[in-house]
């Protein structure tokens, strides 16, 4: 297995961000977001990166399915 070292820097700390998604997303997002935030919606850069590597990881889990399905589709032409 490789290891990957990031270091994530900031110039202000505690600096609120405020994002504009769509109505159907923005369910979604506030479910996702509310599984790494805390009770006051913070988001420690730690918990950050881990979200961010779990979704990149589920993405290439799902992607390799699609990429093995569509050649089995290929196959059966």
């Amino acid at each position: 297995m490789k290891e990957i070292k990031v270091t994530i820097t900031s110039k202000v700390l505690s600096r609120s961000y405020t994002i504009k998604v769509d109505d159907e997303f923005a369910l979604v997002l506030e479910r996702e977001l509310a599984s790494i935030t805390d009770s006051y919606n913070n988001l420690d850069a730690k918990d950050l990166l881990n979200a961010f590597v779990k979704k990149s990881y589920e993405k290439f889990q799902q992607t390799k399915e699609l990429d093995l399905l569509l050649q089995e589709l290929k196959g059966k032409k």
